[in-house]
């Protein structure tokens, strides 16, 4: 008695393969690209938490300044308030003790290196380099901190590259965001209400068609110094920039 056992001919095997490829060549774009912006959230957060240890140790180790302000002066120039403990520094000084004593930091230089590396949110205009040029550091979790002092009330820009500057897009608001410390010690998102530091930068709409500084249609060199806000307030923001 024969008993005929029945397979798959090779061709079927081929076709069948095919379609699998075909289907894994259509998600495997989306995956990835949900696991980059998921990444990204995640990092976001990471930052400003980052940053709030850092206005800890400021005032564990006495770096605040008299009158609960930091020290913020420019590092290319030779003005500047002194610190608690009589001492002068810049803020970008201050700002790497503080990385340092929270072990994160893994070395520190000027602006320079980053003034000209970085596009506006829609990337087709170089980001204003004079905002990113006081002070520069690089995190041992891969993040890159950039420093921006004076200007508008003399409030210190903390920017974070959340997967540093070695690494595209180094795009404000797809990768890189900008926060701000108040005098009330009060950590925000660049544009937010709560934080009213530099009052022609805050952010009152959560529609990025009316934003003014995260704006997907504008060219302007500062676009991109507010999204730091929209990524704060909507759960969706990393999932929808371009």
């Amino acid at each position: 008695m024969l008993i005929f056992k029945k397979g798959f001919t090779l061709a079927e095997v081929l076709i069948t393969l095919g379609i699998i490829g075909v289907v894994s060549a259509m998600t495997m774009p989306v995956l990835t690209e949900k696991t980059q912006y998921k990444e990204f959230e995640t990092r976001y957060k990471v930052a400003a938490n980052l940053l709030h240890n850092a206005v800890n140790y400021f005032h564990s180790q006495e770096l605040m300044m008299t009158d609960s302000t930091y020290c913020t002066a420019n590092p290319d120039t030779e003005s500047s308030n002194y610190c608690k403990d009589g001492t002068y520094r810049v803020f970008s000084e201050v700002l790497a003790e503080a990385f340092t004593g929270i072990h994160a930091l893994n070395k520190n230089g000027t602006g320079a290196y980053t003034a000209s590396k970085y596009k506006n949110f829609t990337g087709k205009q170089k980001f204003d380099k004079g905002l990113l040029d006081d002070g520069y550091m690089e995190l041992t979790n891969g993040m890159s901190v950039i420093v921006e002092t004076g200007g508008y009330n003399s409030y210190p820009i903390v920017w974070f590259d959340i997967n540093g500057t070695a690494n595209k897009p180094n795009r404000m608001g797809h990768d890189t965001f900008a926060f701000v410390i108040d005098k009330n010690d009060r950590i925000c998102p660049l544009g937010s209400p709560s934080c009213k530091t530099r009052s022609n930068y805050i952010e009152d709409t959560e529609d990025f068609t009316q934003s003014k500084f995260c704006n997907p249609s504008s060219d302007n060199s500062q676009n991109g110094i507010t999204c730091g806000y929209f990524a704060s307030v909507d759960e969706n923001y990393f999932k929808s920039i371009k």
